[in-house]
C-alpha cells in the first residue's frame, strides 16, 4: 500500500512510503486514547512519565541492541560526520537516561514512555516500519516481585484499554541455555541448537544432539520445547531426572513467580511456556509475550534484563515491558468491529445569534461536550440558537427554551 488507492482521478501521484499509515479521524482518536489509558494504568501503579528523543546516536543504540536487530535501523548523519539512527525501541534510551542521570536513584526507579518506533524492514504481511509503543521499565530491584509486578501491570492497563481475552506466555530466558550447558555441549554445539531451537525445526535439532552426549532428560526436553506449555503443574514435568543447577533454578523462579502471579489475581490468564524462544543474550531472568485471540501477533513482551545498564557504566538489575499499541487497537477493532467516531455536538444559529451560539458552544466544552459552531448563520445543527432561545432534541425529544436551559439539558444528558 502507498496511500494510492483513495486518488480521483487526475488526481497528483503524492504517495505515503510503503510500512507506513495515515490515520484518519475517529481511528487517530481512538489510538490516543488506548495510548493515555495505558499511560494512566503505568501512573496509577506509581511509574513516572518520562520522554525520550526519537533520535539516538548509533554506538549509543548499537550498545544495547542485538547485532541482528541493528540492522533494521534507519540511520543517517548529522551536519558533523556523526552517525545517527532512529530508535527501533525505547528500552534501550530509558536505560541511557538512568545510566547517565538517575544514577543515584533512588530505587528502584519505576518509570513509564510511549512514543513512536521506527525499524527498517520489509513491509510484508502487513508488517508497519512506524508503529506506537507505550511501556514500563522497574530498575534497580532484582527480585521476582518486580517480574511479577510488571506483568500484572501490563495485563492491567490491556484490560483497562478494552483488550479482551489476553494469555500471557511466561517464560524464562535461561530455561533452555542451561539445559544445553547441563548437557555438556561445547559453545559449537550449543550455537547450533539455539539456531535451529529459533527456527523451531525439531529435525535440527534432533541432529545436532545425536551428534553429543546429551543426557536423555535434557534431550527430551530440548526435542519436546514446542509442546512444555501449561500451567504450575509444568514445571514438576521438566524437572524430572534433570542434572543442571542452571535449569533447575529458571524452574525454581519461574514456580516462585507463578506464586506472585496468583496474589496478583491473574493465573487464570497465564501460561507457563518454557519453550519460549527469546533473545537469550538479551534477556536474563523471567520473559513473558501477552497474545490475544483477536490479533496473531503478540500485542506486548518484556522480560528481566540485568546486563544491559553495564554496557552504559551502571551495574543495575531491570526489568520491564513494552505494549505494541497498534496491535491493540487493531485487536480491539476487530471484536468490536468499525466503531463510530467520536460525538461532536453541532450548533447553528440563525442571524443575529452568532454570539450567543457561541456562548453555548463556550458552554458545552467547559462541561466535557465536544460542540462545533457553525461558521455561517441557517444551518440545521443539534441545537438551532435564535435571538429567543434555543431548541435542541434529547434523547429523541425536542424541547425549546432559553440557552441556559439548552447548555443545562445538552451538558447533562451527553457525554
Amino acid at each position: 500500500m502507498t496511500g494510492l488507492d483513495a486518488l480521483p482521478p487526475g488526481a497528483s501521484v503524492r504517495g505515503r512510503a510503503d510500512g507506513f499509515a495515515d490515520y484518519l479521524v475517529g481511528p487517530a482518536a481512538r489510538r490516543r486514547l488506548l495510548t493515555d489509558r495505558f499511560i494512566e494504568t503505568f501512573e496509577a501503579w506509581g511509574y513516572g512519565f518520562m520522554v525520550t528523543p526519537l533520535v539516538e546516536p548509533l554506538d549509543t543504540i548499537a550498545a544495547g541492541v542485538p547485532g541482528a536487530r541493528q540492522s533494521a535501523l534507519f540511520r543517517f548523519m548529522d551536519s558533523d560526520g556523526a552517525m545517527l539512527a532512529l530508535v527501533g525501541e525505547r528500552t534501550v534510551s530509558v536505560a541511557r537516561v538512568v545510566a547517565t542521570q538517575l544514577h543515584e536513584g533512588p530505587f528502584p526507579l519505576r518509570l513509564c514512555y510511549a512514543g513512536s518506533v521506527l525499524r527498517n524492514q520489509a513491509p510484508n504481511a502487513g508488517r508497519r516500519r512506524e508503529s506506537l509503543q507505550a511501556g514500563c521499565e522497574l530498575i534497580g530491584a532484582s527480585g521476582l516481585a518486580a517480574d511479577a509486578e510488571c506483568i500484572a501491570l501490563a495485563a492491567a492497563a490491556l484490560e483497562r484499554g478494552g483488550v479482551e481475552h489476553i494469555q500471557v506466555d511466561v517464560g524464562h530466558a535461561d530455561f533452555i541455555p542451561g539445559l544445553l550447558e547441563s548437557a555438556g555441549l561445547d559453545a559449537t554445539a550449543r550455537d547450533e541448537v539455539l539456531a535451529a531451537l529459533a527456527r523451531r525445526d525439531l529435525v535440527a535439532v534432533e541432529s545436532a544432539l545425536a551428534e553429543t552426549d546429551a543426557a536423555d532428560a535434557e534431550r527430551r526436553l530440548l526435542l519436546a520445547f514446542p509442546t512444555l506449555r501449561g500451567g504450575r503443574e509444568i514445571l514438576d514435568t521438566a524437572a524430572g531426572g534433570l542434572r543442571g543447577a542452571r535449569p533447575q533454578r529458571a524452574l525454581q523462579e519461574l514456580a516462585q513467580l507463578w506464586d506472585l502471579l496468583e496474589a496478583h489475581a491473574i493465573t487464570d490468564r497465564v501460561h507457563l511456556d518454557l519453550g519460549a524462544v527469546r533473545d537469550w543474550d538479551y534477556y536474563t531472568g523471567p520473559t513473558f509475550e501477552v497474545f490475544s485471540v483477536d490479533s496473531g501477533f503478540a500485542l506486548g513482551s518484556g522480560g528481566r534484563y540485568d546486563t544491559l545498564l553495564s554496557r552504559f557504566g551502571s551495574t543495575c538489575p531491570a526489568t520491564g515491558f513494552v505494549l505494541h499499541v497498534d496491535r491493540c487497537h487493531d485487536s480491539i477493532v476487530r471484536r468490536a468491529g468499525t466503531l463510530d467516531p467520536p460525538d461532536v455536538l453541532q450548533v447553528s444559529w440563525e442571524t443575529d445569534a452568532q454570539a450567543r451560539a457561541l456562548e453555548l458552544a463556550r458552554g458545552l466544552r467547559s462541561r466535557g461536550v465536544a460542540a462545533a459552531c457553525d461558521l455561517v448563520a441557517g444551518g440545521d445543527g443539534d441545537v438551532l440558537v435564535s435571538a429567543s432561545g434555543a431548541r435542541w432534541s434529547v434523547l429523541g425529544h425536542h424541547e425549546h427554551g432559553s440557552v441556559d436551559a439548552a447548555l443545562a439539558a445538552l451538558g447533562r444528558h451527553l457525554p
